[in-house]
C-alpha cells in the first residue's frame, strides 16, 4: 500500500482508548434510523401527500404534535375495552392514514384484526411499546428502542415500498449531551439522574427529522438483544403468575410478544399512593400517558389505564426473585 493510499484510511488507529463495547450487530437491517420515534412519525406524515391522520386518544402528546407539525389534520378515536379502535370508518379516504399503538407490546392480535378492516397501505403501527414485534407489511412501523434499553435517544422506521420517505441527511448531534443521565445512574443512582433524564427527554421535543447519531447506533450494537427478549418474556410470566388473579384487566402474552411492562389495574385503589410507596422502596414505575387525560372519558378504558394502572417493571435488569419482590410490595 502506498503512502498516498494510507492517508485515505478512515479508521483511526492508536491514541487514547474509547469505551470497549461488544458488537452484537444491528437489531434490524432494513430500517431508517432517526433521532426519535416522534421524528420518524413526522417524516412519515410528511410523505405520500398525506393530509389526514386518525390517532388514538390514548397516546403521547408528542405524536399528536408530530402530526400537527407535519401539517396534517388530526382526528381522535377511542378504544374499546380490548384496546381495539371504536367506530372505524367503512372507508378511509385517500390521503388519510390511521395510527394504531401496540400498547405495552401486548396488542399484536388487534393489529391482525385491524388489517382486515383498514388497507395496509393506510395503516401506521406505533411499535414504541413493542420493539421486537414484526411490521406486518403496513405503510410504516415505528420503533423506539430507548423505551427498552439504556439509550440517549433514537427511533426507527420500517417503511413499506409504497412510502415515499427520504432518509434524513443531517445527523443528530445531541446524543453526547443526552447520555449524561445514563452515566449518572451508573455512577450514582437513578434519583440523581432524573433531572438529566427529563432534560434529555425535553431536548427531543423538536421533531424535525434527523439521522440517528453514530453514538446511539454504536450503543445499540452493544446490546445482547436475545437476552433482552428472553428476560422480558420470562419476567413477565413470573409477574403474571402472581398478579393475574387480582388484576382487573386480563392480558394475554402471545407467542412472539416481548412486553414493555406488566400493566396492573385495580379500580378503587389509589395508584398514585401506591406509586409513591414503591418509589420509597426504590421501585420506580412509568406512567402512560397523563397528558392524554383531556382527550378521554372518565368511564373509558383509556381513563382506567391512566389513573388506575401501575406499569410494573419486568425488564432485563431483573431476576425472577426481583420480580417476585416487586409483586409482594404491590400486594402488601
Amino acid at each position: 500500500m502506498t503512502a498516498e493510499k494510507d492517508c485515505t484510511l478512515r479508521a483511526e488507529v492508536g491514541g487514547y482508548f474509547e469505551l470497549d463495547l461488544p458488537d452484537y450487530g444491528d437489531l434490524y437491517d432494513d430500517v431508517i434510523k432517526f433521532q426519535s420515534a416522534r421524528a420518524a412519525v413526522r417524516a412519515v406524515l410528511e410523505s405520500n401527500e398525506i393530509t389526514h391522520v386518525m390517532v388514538p386518544a390514548y397516546i403521547c402528546d408528542s405524536i399528536i404534535k408530530s402530526a400537527t407539525d407535519a401539517g396534517v389534520a388530526v382526528e381522535i378515536y377511542e378504544l374499546d375495552c380490548n384496546l381495539y379502535p371504536q367506530n372505524l370508518p367503512e372507508v378511509l379516504p385517500n390521503q388519510s392514514v390511521m395510527i394504531y399503538v401496540n400498547y405495552f407490546g401486548l396488542c399484536q392480535k388487534n393489529i391482525i384484526k385491524l388489517l382486515r378492516e383498514i388497507p395496509s397501505n393506510q395503516l401506521i403501527i406505533d411499535n414504541s411499546h413493542a420493539l421486537f414485534s414484526c411490521s406486518h407489511d403496513v405503510l410504516a412501523t415505528i420503533y423506539s428502542p430507548r423505551k427498552f434499553v439504556g439509550l440517549p435517544d433514537g427511533g426507527m422506521l420500517k417503511a413499506s415500498p409504497h412510502l415515499k420517505v427520504s432518509r434524513p441527511r443531517i445527523e443528530d448531534t445531541g446524543s453526547l449531551n443526552r447520555i449524561n443521565y445514563l452515566l449518572t445512574r451508573m455512577a450514582y443512582s437513578a434519583r440523581e439522574g432524573y433531572e438529566g433524564f427529563n432534560q434529555a427527554r425535553n431536548s427531543l421535543s423538536d421533531n424535525s427529522p434527523l439521522a440517528m447519531s453514530r453514538l446511539t447506533q454504536r450503543l445499540m450494537k452493544s446490546i445482547n438483544w436475545r437476552q433482552v427478549i428472553q428476560s422480558r418474556r420470562d419476567n413477565y410470566k413470573v409477574m403474571a403468575n402472581i398478579m393475574d388473579e387480582v388484576n382487573d384487566i386480563q392480558w394475554v402474552i402471545e407467542d412472539g410478544d416481548v412486553p414493555l411492562c406488566y400493566p396492573f389495574t385495580m379500580k378503587g385503589r389509589n395508584m398514585g399512593e401506591m406509586r409513591n410507596k414503591l418509589a420509597l422502596q426504590n421501585i420506580f414505575t412509568a406512567t402512560y400517558w397523563p397528558d392524554a387525560l383531556p382527550r378521554v372519558k372518565k368511564t373509558s378504558i383509556e381513563y382506567t389505564l391512566i389513573n388506575n394502572t401501575l406499569f410494573l417493571p419486568i425488564d432485563q435488569r431483573l431476576t425472577a426473585y426481583n420480580v417476585e419482590k416487586i409483586a409482594e410490595s404491590v400486594l402488601d
